[in-house]
Formats: C-alpha cells, structure tokens, sequence
C-alpha cells in the first residue's frame, strides 16, 4: 500500500514540478512532512539531506525521484 502511495506522490509531483521541487515549496508540496528550513539546515550539515539538489540562481531545486526517496526513507508502518 505504501509504494503505491508513493508512485501516485511522485507521478503528481512529477506534473506539478517538471524541473524538481524548489526548496521553498516542499513543505506544501509534501503536506508538511518535509520542511524548508530542516532541509536547508540538512543541507549545510550535509546529514539527511535530499540527495542531487541543485542551484537555478539562488533556489535549490530537488529531484521529485530523491524527495519521494525521503519520504521513503521516513515512513515507518502503523498496525
């Protein structure tokens, strides 16, 4: 269940974000799960951040494919 949760997350954010998702949206566009500011202080620290990111002038863009990994990466199951 969970992969196909995922699979349909990446295939929205995949058409809403051609080019990856900009830093300062993935809060809304994960629901909240990720943060601007905790990835931005992941990314200085270079621990836990969102793997590929890049720079288009000053905004750091991240791969829809590395922000679902993320999200993967912290999902845990609930019984």
């Amino acid at each position: 269940m969970n992969e196909q949760v995922l699979q349909k997350l990446e295939k929205i954010l995949s058409e809403k974000f051609p080019f990856g998702i900009p830093r300062k949206e993935i809060g809304k566009a994960t629901g909240g799960i990720l943060h601007p500011r905790t990835e931005a202080n992941n990314d200085c620290s270079g621990e836990d951040n969102i793997q590929g990111g890049f720079k288009i002038g000053r905004q750091k863009i991240y791969p829809v494919k590395s922000v679902i990994g993320k999200l993967k990466s912290k999902m845990t199951s609930v019984a």
